[in-house]
């Protein structure tokens, strides 16, 4: 292994909030290393978040959808092999995975870097495939366990911030922009009390943007701007990166907000804030009793851009 140019392999196929928090990982080896061979496999739908400037050195896309729709013919299955084949040729001094799924314990396994390590296993198939990084203390939030693990390959720092794409944009003092997005059903937060919240902040003076993906709801609020379902992920980091404030439920575009510096407040419902939360210093998250996202109201969640209205604006 050249000591100055190693070669890392980083696997974390999505979703898109968990590739943005795995960057912190990411960021602290390109840190360490500026001249690293640093390579991520990831899915293609999530791969707009990881940056190939500054962060990777190569990003190796899996069509995971598209093979989906076809897995079942022989040309998929080919498809598959060479493309899990090919790292091997990429010669990895080490590799760790992120996610410590069956499809990502494969990916790392086949790669066959000299030295492996998984920060996780959801089975007992992964856990058979690569050597595990050991029990996570409770409590402790994603991005500070994977720098956990690959400070058990050498020493990294954690950075405060990742490196994301760089997007542009110019910044709007007054813009709030409101995810409607949520990767399942019960991390949702309610359209219609996304529209009360909407409406108060149009009425104090806020430009309010509205984004999401193609099957989302759309809102029904005068004076807002509707970009549900209209933007490609990589349009929506740079609206997001223009607002003042960015407001979610718990989903990835609040951790776009907390990588790119944005204040964000997020509505959890059933999921861990300790463990998921965006990882930033200037968010807040709110979460019911019940573990219930529709039950923190609109109210709150104007008290809390109102608490954080300094920062904000």
């Amino acid at each position: 292994m050249n000591a100055t140019r190693p070669r890392i392999l980083v696997v974390r196929f999505s979703a898109i909030g968990d590739c943005v928090m795995a960057a912190w990982a990411a960021t602290a080896i390109r840190q360490k290393y500026p001249d690293a061979f640093l390579a991520w496999a990831v899915e293609g739908r999530c791969a707009p978040v990881i940056d190939r400037h500054r962060l990777v050195t190569q990003r190796i896309e899996f069509p995971r959808d598209r093979w989906r729709q076809s897995r079942w013919t022989p040309a998929t299955w080919r498809e598959q092999l060479l493309k899990h084949t090919n790292l091997r040729k990429l010669r990895f001094d080490w590799g760790v995975d992120l996610q410590g799924h069956s499809k990502t314990a494969i990916c790392l396994r086949i790669a066959r870097p000299k030295r492996r390590l998984a920060a996780a296993a959801t089975d007992a198939f992964s856990r058979s495939l690569n050597p595990q990084a050991g029990p996570r203390p409770e409590g402790l939030h994603d991005v500070e366990w994977q720098n956990r693990v690959i400070n058990q390959i050498e020493p990294f720092e954690l950075p405060v911030r990742p490196w994301l794409p760089e997007v542009g944009g110019e910044s709007d003092p007054r813009r709030v922009t409101i995810a409607v997005s949520a990767g399942q059903a019960d991390k949702a937060y309610p359209i219609a009390q996304w529209e009360q919240v909407a409406a108060r902040l149009i009425a104090d003076g806020w430009h309010v943007t509205f984004v999401g993906g193609k099957h989302d709801p759309h809102p029904n609020v005068a004076g807002a701007d509707d970009q549900v379902g209209e933007l490609r992920l990589k349009d929506t980091m740079r609206l997001i990166q223009s607002s003042a404030l960015h407001l979610a439920a718990d989903t990835g575009t609040g951790h776009m907000a907390a990588g790119l510096g944005v204040p964000v407040i997020s509505v959890f419902g059933p999921t861990d804030p300790q463990r998921y939360r965006p990882y930033s210093d200037r968010g807040v998250v709110l979460r019911a009793p019940s573990r219930v996202t529709a039950d923190v109201t609109a109210d709150e969640v104007l008290a809390a851009v109102a608490q954080h209205a300094a920062i904000a604006r």
